[in-house]
């Protein structure tokens, strides 16, 4: 194989595509892995400093390991956001962490996330840091996997040595992903506000990309960073830039307290939906604030915008991309 300084799993998910542009637009060398070949872009195929592997990460034998050969640092993107968590985190996990291993990559990179956090113990208004401690009890299989994630990365690092930078992002958001779980359900047209006060947690998928890079470049590891906008908005100001998409058509303001009533009084069973779970209700609305000063001091300067902006910004590409040419 031709010599490489980085490779990227997930090459051709959300966060994995923009890390790969902002890794090119850099000038480094790329090995990429990808399930699905056709969705590989075409200038990534003609660029003479990219590799492009099709592979599943759960069933290559030997072959994820010998693809890694002379490789400095691994970014793992590869997991499911909705799909099989099991299979497509736990297990992607697994195979990659064992490949490192066995080709001695010195260092990974792994595309953590917000919500392995434990957010009960932070006080109203309160800054959820670093510190927060982690427990997803209760939580949806995502955070779950998520966490099991992160904890079999911390193992093969401790047993085997190689350093381990691991960034939880935000709620990754930009053109095509506007939306998220933190600003309450939708029925139609109409979107069910859950607001009890406090910060949405959102990261630009162009910083989670910066964030990934830069702690690439960290032989040594970064440590465990919160990856997170400077400008967070509370989900009234979220609502007021988000809707120039043109949805929701209706939002009815319904309190926390309400939902809190509801999911204090029905069955707390994975079987219940995710907000009448109390674990889960928590999670996503408790009226917290974020801290992203590890980050600033870690990785240094970052590109930034106001959310406004960024948010009007990402609809005029996602109306430009749904346009024919």
């Amino acid at each position: 194989m031709s010599a490489a300084a980085l490779a990227i799993t997930g090459a051709t998910g959300f966060i994995g595509r923009h890390c790969v542009e902002q890794a090119r637009a850099e000038g480094t060398t790329l090995r990429l892995f990808v399930r699905d070949m056709a969705k590989v872009p075409t200038a990534w195929q003609t660029d003479k400093t990219v590799e492009i592997i099709a592979m599943d990460l759960t069933n290559t034998g030997d072959g994820l390991a010998n693809a890694l050969d002379g490789i400095r640092t691994v970014i793992h993107c590869a997991a499911t956001l909705s799909g099989d968590q099991d299979r497509d985190t736990v297990a992607a996990s697994v195979a990659v962490i064992d490949a490192v291993i066995a080709a001695q990559v010195p260092h990974v990179v792994l595309a953590g996330s917000l919500s392995v956090y434990d957010v009960s113990g932070v006080p109203k208004g309160g800054a959820l840091e670093e510190s927060t401690p982690v427990n997803t009890d209760g939580r949806d299989t995502y955070a779950q996997a998520k966490l099991t994630q992160e904890t079999l990365f911390h193992d093969g690092a401790s047993f085997y040595g190689y350093a381990l930078s691991v960034l939880r992002l935000g709620a990754v958001w930009g053109p095509d992903h506007l939306f998220n779980a933190h600003i309450g359900p939708a029925v139609g047209s109409t979107l069910l506000k859950i607001d009890g006060g406090g910060e949405v947690p959102l990261c630009r998928v162009e910083l989670a990309a910066q964030a990934l890079i830069k702690a690439a470049h960290e032989h040594t590891g970064v440590g465990t960073l919160n990856i997170l906008d400077d400008d967070r908005p509370n989900r009234t100001d979220f609502l007021t830039a988000f809707r120039a998409c043109g949805w929701p058509k209706q939002v009815l303001p319904t309190p926390l307290w309400l939902w809190r009533m509801a999911a204090f009084i029905t069955p707390d069973k994975p079987t219940m939906p995710g907000l009448l779970r109390r674990a889960v209700l928590e999670a996503r609305h408790r009226p917290v604030t974020y801290s992203n000063t590890m980050m600033h001091n870690r990785l240094g300067p970052v590109t930034m915008l106001p959310f406004a902006a960024a948010m009007q910004a990402a609809i005029e590409q996602q109306e430009q991309q749904a346009t024919p040419p």
